[in-house]
């Protein structure tokens, strides 16, 4: 068995068009921004994202740039902020497909 833990350039040479990538972490802390910032630069669409139960500043941009069409949640939340924008907009507009699992 390889290594498990991989850099953001090691990751970008994994993750194609169309796949399904796992984002962790919480609303507003701890996401993997430098591997959604890696997505959204090197131009990755129709993903699929998987979020842990409470997800949000990770999908939004990813969701806003353009790169996922389909997200698995349980909620999308920017805490006291408020519902994400991106998000919001495309969900409601029916845009991308919503895979609520509560």
């Amino acid at each position: 068995m390889g290594q498990k833990v991989v850099g953001c350039t090691e990751a970008m040479d994994m993750i194609r068009d169309g796949d399904v990538v796992g984002i962790g972490g919480g609303p507003l802390h701890a996401a993997p921004m430098a591997l959604v910032r890696a997505l959204v630069r090197a131009g990755r669409r129709h993903l699929t994202l998987v979020l842990t139960p409470r997800s949000g500043i990770a999908p939004d941009l990813l969701l806003g740039s353009g790169c996922a069409r389909i997200i698995e949640f349980a909620q999308v939340t920017l805490d006291e902020y408020g519902m994400p924008p991106h998000f919001r907009r495309l969900a409601q507009a029916g845009a991308i497909e919503c895979r609520e699992h509560t």
